[in-house]
């Protein structure tokens, strides 16, 4: 830090006095908040808040049950005020009910969705979007976490 410093004084010395105090003031706040920008992001929450596991389990009558289960990161709890969502999008060869749940359908005991899909093929993928909100104990702060992939089946 000290020899960039030093490095814009012999820069700015030969300078006009008014264009060398803009300039300084300049460097001086870009430099402050690129360091401040750094310093904020130490200790901050993870880039995601939660986890979703997927498991499917074949039902007797050919049906697949999909399970999207929410595990909030150590420290926060499930928000069932958020507008939670859960959307499949690509799913050839899987018949489904609805293609898009959301709050109405969010179940407190998985706490996730769970939905009943019919496979028209032996095998394929289903591409899924599911929305959920979680919070500090407190609720001081809550998070959107968004998580989108894809789930092999049968």
């Amino acid at each position: 830090m000290k020899k960039i410093i030093s490095s814009l004084l012999v820069f700015l010395l030969p300078l006009p006095l008014p264009l060398a105090l803009s300039l300084s003031l300049a460097l001086s706040l870009a430099l402050s908040f690129s360091m401040s920008a750094t310093a904020s992001n130490v200790g901050t929450m993870p880039s995601k808040q939660a986890a979703v596991a997927v498991t499917k389990a074949l039902q007797p009558d050919g049906k697949i049950r999909f399970d999207f289960k929410t595990i909030p990161a150590k420290g926060l709890k499930i928000n069932t005020d958020g507008p939670w969502s859960l959307e499949l999008k690509s799913h050839p060869g899987l018949e489904l009910a609805k293609e898009k749940l959301g709050r109405a359908e969010f179940q407190d005991a998985i706490p996730g969705f769970s939905l009943l899909a019919k496979p028209a093929e032996k095998s394929g993928k289903v591409d899924f979007k599911m929305v959920v909100f979680v919070c500090t104990a407190e609720k001081t702060q809550c998070f959107r976490d968004v998580h989108q992939g894809s789930i092999n089946w049968p």
